[in-house]
């Protein structure tokens, strides 16, 4: 039997196969389904659904491929962060642009008061800045943190809350023998954006890292939580699983990974508990890590990844992703999303698979705004065609190293006859008659065949064939007896050896306008037509 079920906003659902022993026995599963959907219907229980997924980008863009992390600039804007390097993706105009180098992004964090980027990227895992002029303005350069080398993970948060908010990085770094070095950056407006407050070591290995509302850094380790109170350079420390607490020796026998720490606002609207996020359950303990409820949340599954949005807490397992409410501890919406992973420390923005076709979605929240501008049908209801973007390069003013296109322009009835280049001018060369239209072509080819018979004349032409055969030129000699008057023909050069006659005839033609030749330009104007409205030169 198959059960569909709904995924994308306005897009595909989920369809999942299930097979049964025996008829029989599909018919047990389909009558208490059908019964299930009855009784739930019957009782008109809330709807307690908090997400609703929205598409972003679909497999045709294939650098999500590869994508790592993101962050949401503004409702327009969202940088990626792929094996290949940074990606900004234009929702408005539906453009991707590469920002930098080809780099691998590991991790993204965004500091809106600041207008700063953090980037954790490279294979030695450095740490970089990035101005938010830089999605815009090609030449800015990211800044590099200096001694950032493996470092493990980081966050940003405000550091003191005095008349002036300060915000600041805070980086681990991996050392020897299981010792980790922790760095504390303040942020700041001088040219390096970063300045150096304190830092200190702990003989663990962190796994993960954030600053509190009160300030407080709070690291996590296996089986536990620290925090550190940042006083003039010192770290006072104190540990957020009081030892007397009954659920401390089930977590040091069983050695989980802490992944994070929410905090629960209490009536009064300060935070009165705190939720340690361990790898197998969540704990609620008080702000001095005593036990404050009886109440665990269990995980129904086993999972990937673990993030914090809008009050909920977010599982993302290898067939779906559980959504609990961190303030009541219920359970209160399950999504049918594979192989999710979350691509920011939110999880909002997430690579899932949809019929093994990799897709970026958005996970917006049905009771707030939405962070990013998705629309999946116009003001009529109609659904619309999928997104395609387009790409182009970071640097729209990249200089080009093809000359050509600077000394050859395209201009209208123009015919190129051969490429000079620096140097002598083109009023010194002895040049060849072309044909221009069909009709004096058909005359050059008779004159042509004509000519094979009988030695050619010593004509300026042949002087200008010798000149570009290497041999010494001579003089034209001056003729004898007055030209006869120009013929009227579509071609009004007629068999004009040189470009000073060329110029001569079209001043007699026509006053007002001129030939200019230049002496770096390998283009000539064209000369008037003598048919009529009809232009030979037209090209």
């Amino acid at each position: 039997m198959q059960i569909t079920t709904s995924l994308l906003d306005g897009g595909s659902s989920l369809q999942t196969l299930m097979l049964a022993d025996s008829e029989s026995e599909r018919a047990k599963w389909v009558v208490a389904l059908s019964e299930l959907h009855r009784i739930l219907k019957r009782n008109n229980l809330p709807n307690t659904a908090i997400f609703r997924v929205r598409e972003v980008i679909d497999s045709s863009l294939t650098l999500i491929r590869n994508a790592l992390s993101a962050v949401i600039i503004d409702p327009d804007r969202l940088l990626i962060g792929t094996e290949d390097g940074l990606f900004c993706v234009d929702l408005d105009r539906n453009e991707v642009a590469r920002i930098g180098e080809s780099k691998k992004i590991i991790q993204l964090w965004y500091i809106m008061e600041e207008q700063i980027i953090a980037v954790l990227c490279g294979k030695q895992r450095h740490m970089r800045l990035l101005p938010i002029r830089g999605l815009e303005t090609p030449d800015v350069e990211w800044i590099k943190v200096a001694e950032s080398k493996n470092c493990i993970t980081a966050c940003t948060g405000l550091l003191r809350r005095f008349s002036q908010n300060v915000y600041s990085i805070v980086i681990a770094l991996k050392r020897q023998n299981n010792i980790s070095q922790i760095v504390v950056y303040e942020v700041n407006r001088n040219k390096c954006r970063h300045h150096k407050v304190c830092e200190f070591s702990v003989s663990f290995t962190v796994q993960s890292l954030q600053i509190l509302t009160d300030s407080r850094l709070v690291v996590g380790h296996q089986s536990g939580f620290t925090a550190y109170l940042l006083l003039h350079g010192d770290a006072q420390a104190m540990s957020l699983v009081h030892p007397e607490n009954q659920i401390c020796a089930f977590l040091n026998y069983s050695a989980v990974d802490a992944c994070r720490v929410i905090e629960i606002q209490s009536s009064q609207g300060s935070p009165g508990e705190l939720l340690l996020v361990f790898q197998t359950l969540a704990i609620y303990v008080d702000l001095n890590g005593r036990k404050s409820r009886d109440r665990e949340i269990m995980y129904p599954a086993v999972p990937t990844h673990i993030t914090y949005s809008d009050g909920h807490l977010l599982l993302f397992c290898e067939t779906h992703l559980d959504v609990f409410n961190c303030q009541t501890a219920d359970w209160v919406q399950s999504i049918g999303l594979k192989r999710s992973v979350p691509l920011n420390c939110y999880g909002n923005i997430a690579l899932s698979y949809l019929v093994d076709s990799p897709i970026v979605i958005y996970l917006a929240n049905i009771h707030t705004r939405e962070l990013i501008n998705i629309t999946n049908t116009d003001p009529v209801g109609k659904l619309k065609p999928k997104r395609r973007f387009s790409f182009r390069e970071g640097n729209r003013n990249a200089r080009t190293t093809d000359r050509r296109s600077k000394m050859i322009s395209a201009p209208t009835n123009f015919n190129h006859i051969s490429h000079m280049g620096p140097g002598d001018g083109i009023q010194k060369q002895r040049l060849l008659d072309l044909p221009t239209t069909i009709e004096t072509a058909d005359q050059t080819i008779q004159q042509k065949t004509t000519n094979r018979s009988a030695p050619p004349p010593p004509t300026s032409s042949n002087s200008a064939l010798a000149s570009l055969s290497g041999t010494k030129r001579l003089a034209p000699q001056k003729p004898k007896e007055q030209p006869p008057s120009i013929p009227v023909s579509p071609s009004p050069l007629g068999s004009m050896s040189s470009l000073h006659d060329i110029l001569k005839v079209v001043d007699m033609q026509s006053a007002p306008r001129k030939s200019v030749a230049s002496n770096n330009s390998s283009s000539l104007s064209s000369p008037p037509s003598l048919s009529g409205d009809h232009s030979s030169y037209d090209s």
